[in-house]
């Protein structure tokens, strides 16, 4: 080469946005980082100002870039970048791609009827597909806006997912979007196209964008941005991903029969299978996975956030007060309480059911306590997550290969392979952001290859084995967590 070539990725979370470059050796040479303010919260309502999308993530790239220079590198080496968003959340844009309200976030829940009125309109699509539309769903919260905000939706040139905000301030040109921000607007993945049954719930099909696959081109980075950013400008902005499908990209899992768990503000599951696996009660879907393959997986509500609100929900300094807790803990056999640490009520993976209220049966005075009892809760959360997984016939037989916050905490890794008895793995850099550099490294560099992708530029850290000593207290305890959730579903709904 006659230049350090490298590639950047971008992933834009719920709580900001994130930046790394990374090397042919997959080495991360710099950082940035952006904070962006906690969605709005009212009944069952997630928003968040759409602009600050943008601007956090330039000033996440310009972070990276002083990093680059503060190393001795020049951002003018850098041949591609990737950007992935939170899965299924939305915004209506002018013809000046202006937001025209706030972003309607990945777990605003708001949109339930028109997600039954989807699953009508769509028949044996669906069928075919192998899920069913819920709440979480962009197309549902689009029919929403159409239903209960005509007046913004007339004036509504596009409808962007959170990614392809970014990506079209980037190139400058026309919004561009990629398979796996599409899912949940409805892209029909098999066949490669928007569906039919779109005009039938008066949806206009020209108002989203066209989609390209994982790691394809969208354009080239445009004048204004190489300029903001002193990016070359042959520097090629590729089709990302949701931030789920990136975290799993990152993680190792590569081979059908892996699984991928991301430990965030929620838990999100992935498999690598060989084929579609198809979810009757739509608690799975589908995206493609970036070397080809389908990743069947879900996103429940607990995770991170709920165990926030569980064992740090009074404090002054909710973020010093977990670090304290972190440092307490010790892996060893399970306690025996049971925990659901989701953050308010409603459930949408391993069941569905919108009144399901997280619980414990642990003494909240006693922290220490509380806090294991709550990652035990998630491991069995992840277990049954699983479990329905391979029930549908994902090859649920490899290893879990763990990214987001909670693969940082190196008790928590042995807790979860005690609990799901298997091995658990954590990659150098298990993060979104890095999974988004992968498919631009998959595009600059290896011809298009995840398998040479991978192969070079991911590499272990850390392993944790199950310890069969603990498997029956385990067993005992995830059978207990089951029976107490299943007494608390309304109706017995969507168990599964």
């Amino acid at each position: 080469m006659n230049r350090p070539e490298v590639v950047v990725g971008i992933d834009i979370g719920t709580s900001g946005v994130k930046t790394v470059a990374v090397d042919i050796r997959g080495s991360v040479l710099a950082r940035g980082a952006a904070a962006l303010p906690a969605p709005t919260s009212v009944g069952p309502n997630r928003e968040q100002d759409a602009d600050l999308w943008w601007k956090a993530a330039a000033s996440a790239l310009h972070g990276l870039v002083a990093d680059v220079r503060g190393a001795g590198g020049d951002p003018a080496n850098i041949v591609a970048l990737a950007v992935d968003g939170t899965s299924g959340t939305i915004v209506p844009v002018d013809a000046g791609m202006r937001p025209l309200r706030p972003g309607l976030m990945y777990n605003d829940g708001r949109a339930t009827t028109e997600a039954d009125s989807l699953n009508v309109a769509a028949g044996s699509a669906l069928d075919r597909l192998g899920y069913r539309f819920n709440s979480s769903f962009a197309l549902a919260k689009i029919l929403w806006l159409i239903r209960h905000e005509p007046k913004v939706m007339e004036r509504a040139r596009r409808i962007l997912h959170q990614a392809d905000v970014v990506t079209a301030r980037l190139t400058g040109a026309a919004p561009v979007t990629d398979e796996s921000n599409a899912l949940k607007t409805g892209y029909d993945i098999v066949e490669r196209r928007w569906p039919a049954y779109l005009g039938n719930v008066g949806i206009d099909a020209d108002r989203l964008p066209p989609v390209v696959p994982i790691g394809a081109p969208l354009g080239t980075i445009g004048p204004r941005a190489a300029s903001e950013f002193g990016l070359p400008s042959d520097c090629v902005v590729v089709g990302g991903m949701s931030d789920g499908t990136a975290a799993c990209a990152a993680s190792g899992a590569g081979a059908p029969g892996d699984m991928n768990t991301t430990l965030g503000t929620t838990i999100v599951w992935k498999v690598v299978a060989s084929s579609m696996v198809r979810d009757p009660l739509g608690r799975i879907y589908s995206h493609r996975h970036p070397g080809g393959g389908f990743l069947p997986g879900g996103a429940g509500n607990a995770g991170g956030d709920g165990i926030r609100a569980f064992c740090a929900g009074g404090a002054a300094d909710a973020g010093q007060a977990l670090a304290e807790l972190e440092r307490n803990l010790r892996p060893g056999r399970p306690t025996g309480g049971l925990t659901y640490p989701s953050p308010a009520r409603g459930e949408r993976f391993p069941f569905v059911d919108s009144a399901f209220e997280p619980f414990t049966t642990v003494d909240r005075n006693d922290a220490d306590a509380l806090y294991r009892s709550c990652l035990e809760g998630v491991a069995c959360i992840e277990r049954w997550g699983y479990e329905v997984a391979a029930d549908l016939g994902a090859e649920c037989d490899g290893a879990v290969w763990t990214t987001g916050r909670g693969a940082a905490i190196d008790a928590w890794m042995q807790i979860r392979a005690d609990f799901l008895d298997r091995p658990v793995r954590r990659a150098v850099h298990p993060e979104s952001a890095f999974g988004s550099a992968l498919v631009a490294a998959m595009h600059a560099w290896f011809g298009g290859s995840w398998t040479a992708t991978t192969r070079a530029l991911v590499h272990l850290d850390l392993c944790c084995e199950p310890e069969r000593g603990n498997r029956a207290a385990c067993d005992e305890q995830y059978a207990a967590f089951r029976a107490a959730c299943e007494e608390r579903l309304t109706l017995g709904r969507g168990t599964g």
